[in-house]
């Protein structure tokens, strides 16, 4: 199972993908919070036939599942959720309130789910089902890697992971009269 949350939820996504199309897994599971929106309809078509077991859970008015907007009047080229969502809410009945699970339409883009509200909380994407995401201390965050996956990691200069299926091949290619050169694989 891959999880992740916001560009960590397009990054398990990608991930997912990845695993049935590179390594052949047969049983992958997706799970993402928070996830912005990553490809186009076409893509989005293709990713839930390719990786079928994907739930994208949504908190309230989240700002990033709204991310890039979806243009209606232009659906084959906006951005593009693709199915399951399941989208968190709270209803009140007087004085209670009660967090509401809504398992939303195959379309991607249920009009009745997330769409339906205003995505203009930063607060609603950082907590699901009452768990603060992210941490408190950059050096407490960690990566969870497979074992087959760490041997195509590197870190980069800015601490950030790179993959790639050359590890011993560098990634950036960096000349000092003229900052960044570009990729070479």
């Amino acid at each position: 199972m891959v999880t992740g949350h916001s560009m960590g939820g397009a990054m398990a996504a990608f991930c997912g993908l990845d695993l049935r199309l590179s390594l052949g897994e047969q049983n992958v599971h997706v799970m993402t919070f928070g996830q912005p929106r990553i490809g186009n309809a076409a893509f989005a078509s293709y990713y839930s036939k390719v990786v079928p077991n994907t739930i994208r859970v949504t908190h309230e008015h989240d700002i990033v599942p709204h991310l890039p907007p979806y243009y209606y009047y232009f659906p084959q080229k906006t951005y593009h959720h693709f199915p399951r969502e399941v989208w968190l809410y709270n209803i009140g009945l007087g004085s209670l309130i009660y967090m509401v699970e809504k398992v939303c339409d195959d379309s991607g883009e249920d009009p009745t789910c997330s769409r339906s509200v205003k995505g203009n909380s930063i607060s609603d994407h950082l907590t699901y089902y009452g768990v603060q995401m992210g941490c408190d201390e950059s050096s407490s965050c960690r990566i969870v890697m497979d074992p087959r996956i760490v041997a195509y990691s590197q870190t980069d200069p800015e601490g950030n992971i790179v993959l790639s299926r050359h590890p011993s091949k560098s990634i950036l290619k960096l000349s000092t009269d003229k900052g960044l050169e570009g990729n070479s694989l």
